[in-house]
């Protein structure tokens, strides 16, 4: 796929990582919409991208439930004209323990949380995508809640993997292509300042992002990306 005549939607668009990939892509010449509930920093993000590019808007979303999500979409087709490529960020926490004494609340949050949202984004971009007539890239990106620190938790990582690899295969038929990136850390012992996402993970994973993108056999699979030693 060609970025730079792609029109883009970047979940999380105000954390590192998403602004990140945000200012990639803008430098590769693409359409954004940067997508965030964090007001604040989501502007902050639109600024920097407006700096290289003037084809960025910011689409503010206090809730991600169904109905919001929906109309984002709407908005982003009416203003661009399409939708090509949805980074779709996962924030979740790790599956609680079975006999901890609160794991099934603790449960019921996490799902409510961080899988309804990522489910949601994915669902309603294949719906808009599959009615293209050009192929349509769907980016999952494992994260860790915490600071969003690059060690993600082994039930975050299985899912998006999961998840990543069901929907590449049910959405073929439609040209749309699945891939996933999940950032992994090298180090034996992190120390809080190494747990968080540093500018080298930042930078790969955006583009490692561009790769799955510009890469029209990949799909199904997941890219690990490293922080090195």
């Amino acid at each position: 796929m060609h970025i730079g005549q792609s029109v883009a939607i970047i979940t999380d668009a105000g954390n590192p990582i998403g602004k990140a990939v945000a200012l990639h892509f803008a430098s590769l010449g693409a359409t954004l919409a940067l997508v965030d509930n964090n007001e604040i920093e989501l502007k902050k993000t639109l600024q920097s991208c407006q700096k290289i590019s003037e084809s960025s808007a910011a689409f503010y979303i206090k809730y991600y439930d169904e109905p919001s999500i929906s109309t984002l979409f709407q908005q982003v087709r009416e203003r661009f004209g399409a939708i090509n490529i949805l980074l779709n960020t996962w924030t979740g926490a790790e599956i609680p323990h079975l006999l901890s004494p609160t794991s099934i609340s603790d449960f019921n949050n996490t799902m409510q949380k961080s899988a309804a949202s990522f489910f949601i984004f994915g669902k309603i971009a294949a719906e808009f995508m599959q009615h293209q007539p050009h192929q349509s890239v769907i980016v999952n990106l494992a994260l860790s809640h915490e600071n969003h620190q690059p060690h993600t938790p082994t039930t975050s990582k299985t899912v998006v993997s999961g998840l990543t690899q069901n929907w590449a295969n049910e959405l073929a038929d439609f040209n749309i292509r699945v891939g996933g990136i999940v950032p992994i850390n090298l180090q034996d012992k992190p120390n809080e300042q190494q747990g968080i996402v540093n500018v080298p993970m930042q930078d790969e994973i955006a583009r490692n992002v561009e790769y799955i993108v510009r890469n029209d056999s990949f799909s199904g699979r997941m890219i690990e990306s490293e922080m090195g030693v």
